[in-house]
């Protein structure tokens, strides 16, 4: 395959798969980013982050990452603490209806995923989907997401 078809069907991808998402997190009021926010802080140790990590992780802009983190904290779905290692840094920790959302809106979207591809071996596509975002995260000089698994127990919701 060319690159730049590759390039196109990339981006109906990521299309596709947006708004899909966004579908399902408009039925629970909230936002992909603000699931992108919560679902880094379930696997994140203590359920607590600095929010330039997860701004990283969301690929977000810090401006677009202070209005996410206020909606949530708003929500009661986050609170901000003060980073005892840093004394003008803050620490966003994950509150249980956080939790309870992130829950929520991740079984609906894995099992409106695993509708969509079960007829592929997903194995064999998620080893080709890792080295394409892993190559494209190193073009963008992005932290690699290498390691990520999104349901490290592989629980099936």
């Amino acid at each position: 395959m060319d690159p730049l078809t590759l390039t196109f069907l990339l981006g109906r991808l990521g299309r596709l798969t947006d708004s899909m998402t966004t579908d399902i997190c408009a039925d629970a009021a909230t936002t992909p980013a603000e699931i992108r926010v919560l679902a880094y802080l379930v696997h994140a140790p203590e359920r607590t982050a600095r929010p330039s990590d997860v701004a990283r992780f969301a690929v977000q802009t810090s401006g677009g990452l202070t209005a996410t983190l206020g909606r949530l904290e708003s929500a009661g779905l986050i609170k901000r603490r003060p980073d005892p290692t840093d004394g003008r840094g803050k620490l966003i920790v994950l509150s249980g209806d956080g939790r309870r959302l992130h829950d929520a809106v991740i079984t609906r979207l894995t099992a409106a995923t695993a509708a969509a591809v079960g007829d592929l071996d997903l194995d064999d596509v998620g080893i080709h989907v890792r080295d394409l975002v892993i190559a494209l995260e190193r073009a963008a000089g992005l932290p690699t997401s290498a390691g990520f698994v999104a349901n490290p127990l592989g629980v099936h919701a």
